[in-house]
């Protein structure tokens, strides 16, 4: 009985141990990629792009679902070229995640205007019968889609949000820099770094609800500090 227990002891441990592992090697694979502009060039030639219009997803149907297309560089840039665009359009897409094997996912708005690019919006209707799919509103699909899916798409176009909304520096009014990534945009100006703000889940006392929010009721001591209800802050 003890060598069992001790046999299982060490199964579950190594277990732990590789997914540990794996996390630490993802996060620092993910980091590279941000901090490297050559290092993430060179993940877009075997990574995989989800393409969107004014951010909305490209969406493909199946039955009672919504699949996510995705496309390998080389088609990325076919499809760019039919529309006569080049390859630089590439550069406007944006790191939102890579899987354990190390293949990256980017994300590309085709219907944003950059600051950094010279290339126009491309036609929502054209690309859509070319690609056999559809741009949908992300909140109009979130039942149908799987929660992987999803998770990944609400990354990507918050992420594209933050950068249509960033392209000019606040202090020079200059256009700003994105780095290849996206994980930051750079003032050449200046050289102020912007970075992706993040939105964190913090827990209110009862007065600053008070003074947040215009209660209809008077007394607020039902609300707890320690189990008063969630809003968004942002950082």
């Amino acid at each position: 009985m003890a060598l069992y227990c001790r046999i299982a002891f060490r199964g579950k441990s190594f277990c732990c141990y590789r997914l540990l592992s794996t996390y630490v090697t993802k996060t620092r694979y993910l980091f590279e990629l941000k901090e490297d502009d050559d290092v993430c060039r060179k993940a877009q030639q075997t990574g995989a792009f989800y393409l969107f219009h004014s951010l909305a997803p490209l969406l493909q149907t199946s039955e009672h679902q919504y699949l996510v297309p995705r496309f390998s560089l080389s088609e990325l840039e076919r499809l760019l070229s039919k529309f006569g665009q080049n390859a630089q359009r590439i550069e406007d897409s944006v790191l939102i995640g890579c899987s354990e094997q190390h293949e990256a996912w980017f994300a590309l708005d085709l219907g944003l205007n950059s600051s950094s690019s010279t290339h126009a919006s491309l036609p929502k209707s054209e690309m859509e019968t070319e690609l056999k799919g559809s741009f949908i509103e992300l909140r109009k699909a979130l039942f149908q889609l799987n929660p992987v899916d999803s998770s990944l798409l609400f990354t990507a176009q918050s992420l594209l949000h933050w950068h249509d909304g960033h392209q000019f520096c606040s202090r020079s009014g200059q256009p700003t820099k994105k780095n290849m990534a996206g994980s930051k945009r750079v003032c050449p100006s200046n050289k102020i770094i912007y970075y992706p703000q993040v939105k964190v889940w913090k827990r209110l006392s009862e007065g600053k609800l008070q003074r947040r929010w215009d209660w209809s009721w008077k007394d607020c001591s039902t609300l707890h500090p320690s189990t008063g209800p969630f809003l968004t802050a942002h950082s």
